[in-house]
């Protein structure tokens, strides 16, 4: 039988509930499930001695040494998009499949990310803030913007991207522009998109909404520069990962007015520290890292943490969408890519 450990249970994505379900699934096809919380690469490589699979429902430390430090280790399977906490360089070199699931919650992302710029836009989180402390703060505020006149700015134009491309193009008829130096642009025949450059993607856009992941190239690109490019009245949306934005450089903007507004889903620090300023800032929604959550992503999730490895260790076959280390030698002795 082999041997799998689910490495942070109390991560809060997946509930101990489901994490049952999924190890009975394993149980069935052969797989034995641990689920423990470990939070140090230390306590990896200690709690997962001859384990042939490690599951994370967050972000836990894959380290170089933990997987150096595994040698039966066969295969990473995260529970969603980011991989950011994965060494997939020493993946690769020693042999170990990083199964992730690109497109799980496509559509949630795009919807939240929509309903934290419509919030914006119709100051709905603002006058909910003033009602709540008994304050009736009728046609007060920023006064709300018709988002027909309006630039949306996609930086990335993905999985969750082209869902929300349609909500504001289709729906409301905005110009749509997208930074993506990774996409062919004969892929866009279907869409009315103009590829830009990042500088005319932050001078020109109105809304600017992140799609990309966190990598060496991403994090921090949107810094105290960046801001100075955009507009006063901005509003910059994220729902991908917190460091895409240095958050220091970002309440500063919003404090002195160079850009208007944000809708943050994901932090540098998670949970908020307590005495973080955007906690007070009225020009600021705030949600807590829950842009993925719903009932089709959930169902999605908890299939793919089954069906994906089982396909790997078992039938020896996986796509080669679902793995994040392209360039591999695996372990798993017959594997097919397809």
């Amino acid at each position: 039988m082999y041997k799998a450990v689910l490495v942070d249970r109390d991560y809060g994505s997946v509930t101990i509930e489901k994490q049952n379900y999924i190890k009975s699934e394993y149980e069935k096809r052969g797989i034995s499930l641990e689920l423990q919380h470990y939070t140090t690469s230390e306590e990896i490589i200690s709690g997962c001695k001859d384990v042939d699979i490690i599951l994370g429902t967050g972000n836990p430390p894959i380290t170089r040494k933990v997987i150096e430090s595994l040698p039966n280790l066969k295969i990473v399977q995260r529970f969603g998009i980011g991989v950011n906490s994965i060494d997939l360089e020493a993946a690769s070199q020693n042999g170990v499949l990083t199964l992730y699931m690109p497109g799980f919650c496509a559509n949630e992302l795009a919807y939240h990310a929509a309903a934290l710029i419509m919030s914006i836009l119709r100051n709905i989180a603002f006058y909910d803030r003033k009602i709540r402390n008994r304050e009736w703060p009728k046609a007060k505020g920023p006064v709300p913007r018709d988002p027909k006149g309006l630039v949306l700015g996609l930086y990335g134009f993905g999985d969750s991207s082209k869902p929300l491309y349609r909500i504001f193009k289709d729906g409301f008829g905005l110009r749509v522009i997208a930074n993506d130096k990774y996409i062919k642009p004969e892929s866009l025949a279907d869409f009315d998109v103009e590829l830009v450059e990042f500088e005319k993607l932050l001078r020109e856009s109105d809304i600017i909404s992140i799609h990309a992941p966190l990598t060496y190239e991403t994090k921090h690109i949107f810094n105290k520069d960046a801001f100075k490019l955009m507009k006063k009245d901005s509003v910059i949306v994220n729902i991908s990962r917190g460091s895409i934005i240095k958050e220091d450089d970002l309440i500063e903007a919003l404090e002195n007015n160079e850009i208007g507004f944000a809708g943050l889903d994901v932090f540098e620090a998670e949970p908020l520290d307590k005495n973080n300023k955007l906690l007070s800032m009225d020009n600021v929604v705030l949600t807590p890292h829950s842009a993925f959550y719903g009932d089709k992503a959930q169902k999605n999730q908890i299939q793919w943490a089954i069906d994906l490895v089982d396909n790997a260790i078992n039938n020896k076959k996986i796509e080669r969408k679902f793995i994040a280390n392209k360039d591999f030698k695996s372990k798993i002795e017959g594997l097919e890519i397809l």
